[in-house]
């Protein structure tokens, strides 16, 4: 840490409601596990003239988050009006200039300095974790857009300010204010800049890992490597996971098979569907449905009978109390037994079609509900965050721009859960509202 303390006189029941911006500012530079980031952004300066030194420039960026200013001229402005947020990050006389903050961001944007504060970032998850034994049991996986701070017009004639980013397309389904309440029209949203994926604890409401990609990177594409990276990081919280949750976007037959085969979980990721209704799938391994669901002989769903070890069961309707009017063969078709004929599938057969549970299955569907988290996290770290203001260009300073918004989140958290008061851990993520 930067040996930061934090006043002792604010009693922590009051944390979430103090007005006051600098006392959760304070609780926010104690949490941060910032020493190994602050030693490599003093190696350039020794020897040197040293008239603001790190330690203030990164409680000033800290500030910035906590404050929710969208700039660097604002954050100056901010220092000269407020002589106790000066004193709090330790500043002396004058005010660093934007040009000061300019060289800070080069360094953190850097190879070494992303690494670092991607390295910030796991400590705090590692620490909640050793908390939080529910933490990782469920997550959810979801891609937000981000637009570059650049001219998009420019950039459609290749003159673009910011070289790293690209154009986007994603299809959404709308609900018209006048339509019928079953009708939806299809959009295409556009947009010039980044993807940020997240990787967020459904009960808890925190992140977990984060990735930045050009837009026009393949969302389904991104999925794997956030899960490899989370795993290579946190073996233990990898472990306890039960579920992976994500929208169609991240759907393939590659994604659902690395959550079954290397997290042992089940892969709730909506389908992709290309059929309508209950039509059968001819290209499935056995005669069922687009959604996996196995039709009898007579030509009707059969009824799931639960799932054993890493194999679904199906059983006749008609022995199960679902006799349909219609059956042909009244419940003895192919098998004289009073049990009924039973269909058995491995999830290994089709991951996708399969995923380890029954899509049309009541648990699917309460398990995919839970992905709404990663939705929320997404909405606070572009509304009280400043995700939705960048003013910077590149790839890599647009990392860092993520990673300390994520890593703020992290630290409020991380001081309510330290001090035995996990229950308010959601409410400290809007540390800035």
């Amino acid at each position: 840490m930067s040996g930061f303390a934090v006043q002792p006189e604010l009693p922590f029941e009051e944390f979430v409601a103090e007005k006051d911006d600098n006392r959760r500012l304070e609780w926010v530079l104690a949490t941060l596990p910032d020493g190994p980031l602050l030693r490599y952004l003093r190696e350039p300066r020794e020897g040197r003239r040293n008239e603001y030194p790190v330690e203030v420039l990164w409680r000033c960026v800290v500030a910035k988050f906590v404050y929710q200013i969208k700039t660097y001229a604002e954050l100056i402005r901010e220092l000269w009006r407020n002589g106790s947020l000066r004193r709090l990050v330790g500043l002396e006389g004058s005010i660093p200039r934007d040009y000061h903050f300019s060289r800070l961001l080069k360094q953190l944007s850097s190879p070494v300095g992303r690494r670092l504060l991607q390295a910030m970032f796991a400590e705090l998850v590692r620490r909640i974790g050793a908390v939080e034994a529910g933490l990782g049991e469920y997550v959810a996986v979801d891609g937000t857009a981000v637009h570059a701070y650049s001219n998009a017009k420019k950039a459609r004639r290749g003159q673009g300010s910011d070289p790293d980013a690209k154009w986007g397309t994603r299809t959404k389904w709308e609900r018209p204010p006048t339509a019928a309440s079953a009708q939806v029209e299809k959009r295409e949203e556009h947009w010039f800049g980044y993807v940020v994926e997240l990787l967020v604890d459904c009960e808890s409401e925190l992140p977990l890992g984060y990735a930045v990609n050009p837009a026009n990177a393949a969302e389904t594409l991104q999925l794997r490597p956030l899960l490899e990276a989370y795993q290579a990081t946190h073996p233990q919280l990898a472990e306890r996971a039960q579920a992976v949750i994500a929208d169609k976007g991240y759907d393939s037959r590659e994604n659902c098979a690395h959550v079954l085969r290397e997290l042992e979980a089940l892969a709730i990721i909506k389908l992709r569907r290309r059929l309508a209704g209950d039509a059968i799938d001819q290209s499935a391994a056995c005669c069922c449905t687009e959604l996996g669901t196995p039709i009898c002989p007579s030509g009707h769903p059969m009824k799931y009978w639960g799932r054993d070890g890493h194999v679904l069961k199906w059983r006749c309707p008609a022995k199960v109390g679902k006799h349909p009017p219609t059956c042909t063969f009244r419940g003895g078709c192919g098998t004289p037994s009073a049990y009924g004929r039973t269909v058995k599938i491995s999830c290994w057969e089709d991951p996708r079609r399969w995923p380890g549970v029954w899509r049309e299955s009541r648990t699917f569907e309460k398990l995919y509900r839970k992905r709404t988290a990663a939705e929320r996290v997404n909405s606070r770290l572009k509304q009280h965050l400043l995700l939705d203001d960048l003013t910077i260009r590149g790839i890599g300073k647009v990392e860092v721009h993520v990673a300390l918004g994520l890593t703020v989140m992290l630290a409020g958290a991380t001081a309510m859960i330290e001090q035995g008061r996990s229950e308010r851990m959601r409410r400290t993520v809007r540390l800035a509202s």
